[in-house]
């Protein structure tokens, strides 16, 4: 989801030496893990960028990054999915590959300078809860805050026609959204928050295979908008590269309501074979969660009874023409 820029995309590093290939190749499959050999075994080096071509490619590779999930501590698994971890093995350079693939040809698609591209990409629990914190407290520009926010509801706007009037986002810098800010409920505060951002945890950000592309100003997203061409160009090329648009039209219709974020792609064989890790263990990432949440759990009330929902209420499909 939207907000913060964070850091750089990785550059690409060398290919393995082939005395290294065949060091790993002789150890035997017990060595390289339940991934199978092949360049998901080389650990730290980043491996040339997976092609997919269907949506049975991109299972294919989800399974496999599941067999990985399954093989690794689950203690240290949910700290990765949760934001105070790294993801197991080889994943963070396929994560790198992948992102990086994806970015140049999104750049040379779009006749984009590649820097301009990537805006965010990996938040951890820390930066997360930062962000969290600044729109919770409504902290003005120039004492914390960074300007305007979010989207508006719909139920907000229409019990306080006067003071929002038609102000697409909230600001924090404003009198009349200041006082509408003061008179929400703990939950009701979360639920704007949780419209365009998410509570520390529960951030795709924090894996890694998630980023936001071009720009994540909601306006500029319209149809026949500034950022139209570029989606254009995402729909029709991001699945090739395993990526599929995360909050669509539909999770905007959803309850809880997420907002679309036609910037926001997610890497999906890695993004979805976690969302099975969560789903098959919420015990665990309930304790983790929980953990982050207790400096303050009365600013978590409502994602902690709602955080399953705003997980698993999004696209799960790449979109293949």
């Amino acid at each position: 989801m939207q907000d913060s820029h964070d850091h750089q995309v990785p550059g690409r590093h060398r290919r393995p030496s082939r005395r290294r290939f065949l060091l790993l190749a002789t150890a035997g499959a017990g060595a390289v893990g339940t991934a199978g050999l092949g360049w998901s075994a080389f650990g730290d080096e980043t491996p040339p960028p997976r092609v997919y071509s269907s949506p049975q490619d991109i299972d294919d590779r989800r399974s496999a990054v599941a067999a990985v999930l399954g093989a690794a501590d689950p203690a240290a698994v949910a700290a990765w999915i949760t934001g105070t971890g790294t993801a197991p093995g080889a994943l963070p350079a396929e994560l790198d590959a992948q992102v990086n693939a994806l970015a140049d040809a999104a750049a040379a698609g779009t006749g984009t300078d590649r820097s301009a591209v990537v805006v965010s990409r990996v938040r951890t629990a820390a930066t997360q809860r930062a962000i969290w914190d600044r729109k919770y407290d409504f902290l003005r520009t120039g004492s914390g805050g960074a300007g305007t926010f979010g989207v508006i509801t719909d139920a907000t706007r229409a019990a306080y026609p006067a003071e929002l009037g038609t102000d697409p986002q909230w600001d924090p810098d404003k009198e009349s959204h200041r006082t509408v800010w003061a008179s929400l409920t703990p939950d009701e505060r979360q639920i704007e928050i949780l419209r365009t951002s998410t509570a520390p945890g529960v951030s795709r950000h924090h894996l890694g295979s998630d980023a936001d592309f071009f720009d994540t100003t909601p306006q500029n997203w319209t149809d026949g908008g500034p950022q139209a061409a570029r989606y254009a160009w995402l729909r029709a090329n991001a699945s090739r590269h395993g990526f599929l648009q995360t909050y669509t039209a539909a999770s905007a219709q959803d309850t809880p309501a997420i907002s679309q974020e036609r910037w926001h792609w997610s890497y999906a064989p890695v993004a979805e074979a976690v969302l099975d890790f969560v789903r098959a263990d919420e015990a665990l990432i309930t304790g983790a969660l929980d953990g982050l949440w207790s400096y303050d759990p009365a600013r978590f009330t409502y994602i902690r009874a709602n955080w399953r929902n705003y997980m698993f209420h999004v696209n799960e499909q790449a979109y293949f023409g």
